[in-house]
This record gives C-alpha cells, structure tokens and sequence, in this order.
C-alpha cells in the first residue's frame, strides 16, 4: 500500500497518465491530487504503487469502495490505473488489477467495477482477460 511518502513520485507519475488521457485539455493540480490521494489512504481505501528495482514508483492504482447511491451494498471503483511507459507490456498491471480486486472483496464489495477511460483497447482486453466483462461504454463532451 502507498504512503504519504509516495505521493511526490504519485504526483509526477499522475501528470503523465493525466497528458496520455481524455482528461488532458483539464488542468492538473498537483495539490489537489495530493489531498485526494491523501484523503483515500487516511481512510484505509485503495492506493497502491509499484516500484522497480531502483524503489522508483514505475506504476499504481487507485480506487474506492462505497455504498451505492441506490442500495446498501458495496461496490468498488478505480480512480486510477497507469503504468510508465517505459514499463508497459509485462504483467504490473495484472498485479495492481488482481491485488485491488482482492483489496475489493475483503472490503465487502459486491461488485468491482473498474474503467478504461484512455482508449486503450490493451487495457479493455486485459480486464476482460481477468474476468470482467464490459457493460457499457463512457463518452465525453466538450463544455466551457
């Protein structure tokens, strides 16, 4: 599990996931990542790195579990699931994927509901791989 210490290398490695998605034409406020971040891990939610061999954070993920706004059961959802480029194509995301589904469940979640916002038709194939399968699709427009 992170820690506050890791927020610093979170941050940095948060801004290059932010440029590399739909989100990118937002701003990134480094502040308001830390306080988010920082809010989920005193809360005991999920945010986990991954470090290469040299303790660098090469990877993370990030995600909740709370009630559904309709009912009383659990259900869990990612923040956030990237990996530096320069670490791509191996297993690290499987790991932080099956690491938050078992966070998830020992939380009491019924469902664990996780999305791919980047378009990377990888990650839609890995999460299916996993054994979720798609139930729906996420579109965005331009406001202000």
């Amino acid at each position: 599990m992170a820690t506050v210490a890791d927020l610093p290398a979170i941050c940095v490695l948060g801004r290059a996931m932010h440029q590399e998605s739909t989100f990118a034409p937002m701003d990134y406020d480094l502040e308001r990542v830390k306080e988010t971040l920082g809010g989920l891990m005193d809360k005991s939610q999920f945010v986990v790195v991954a470090e290469g061999t040299n303790g660098d954070v090469i990877g993370g993920m990030a995600g909740m579990v709370t009630q559904s706004w309709f009912g009383n059961d659990m259900v869990a959802n990612d923040l956030a699931l990237f990996i530096h480029p320069d670490h791509r194509g191996g297993m690290l995301a499987a790991r932080l994927i099956k690491t938050f589904v078992k966070w998830a469940r020992l939380a009491g979640a019924k469902q664990i509901r996780p999305g791919v916002i980047s378009g990377c038709e990888v990650a839609d194939a890995l999460y299916e791989k996993l054994g979720f399968r798609r139930c729906g699709a996420t579109f965005v427009m331009e406001g202000v």
